[in-house]
């Protein structure tokens, strides 16, 4: 993406010093299964199962490609441009309330890196130029580190904490709401 304000092409990768976001291809499912065929990964989405081998990688992608299709979702490969490591996924997913649900992993090699906050910035950055919003996420209790990222990204507690499946589990935990707050007006 560039400088301007233009709107983002979505078709084309958002980039930033360290990073690029771009459409997920088949050819990712592998670096996707080894990331999330680790349960310190997979315990805190909801949607990807443990283990994830690549053919259960391979179905997820192409679920992804069919949902930016159909729907509109953002889904993007996270991709270290120093060594192009795919490194996660970070998305936006439309819901029928008309507000997106935002959501990302990180494999835990590229933890505490700061790559999370980068990328999350990197996406909704787009969003904002897109005009998306409103933006929601939620985070599972035990998993404070993603609520600080997402505080850093403009998100803030709702209060509302439902309990939610999480497939990497298969079992349902407290899951904290969060909306990110709007943009002031210049």
């Amino acid at each position: 993406m560039h400088a301007d304000n233009a709107r983002p092409d979505w078709t084309r990768p958002l980039e930033s010093e360290r990073l690029s976001l771009r459409m997920l291809t088949l050819e990712d499912a592998g670096w996707i299964a080894q990331g999330t065929t680790n349960r310190k990964v997979t315990d805190m989405t909801g949607r990807i199962p443990y283990p994830n081998p690549p053919l259960g990688a391979e179905l997820y992608v192409l679920t992804c490609q069919a949902a930016e299709a159909n729907r509109g979702d953002r889904v993007r490969a996270i991709i270290r441009k120093a060594d192009r490591a795919g490194m996660g996924m970070i998305g936006l997913h439309p819901r029928k309330d008309g507000a997106w649900e935002f959501g990302y992993w990180l494999g835990e090699p590229y933890w505490s890196q700061g790559y999370a906050s980068e990328a999350a910035q990197l996406l909704l950055n787009a969003a904002d130029l897109a005009g998306i919003a409103p933006i929601v996420a939620g985070h599972y209790a035990d998993n404070p580190a993603s609520g600080r990222i997402l505080e850093k990204c403009g998100f803030v507690y709702t209060g509302e904490v439902p309990i939610a499946f999480s497939s990497g589990r298969m079992a349902s935990a407290p899951c904290p709401r969060m909306v990110r707050a709007a943009l002031p007006t210049l």
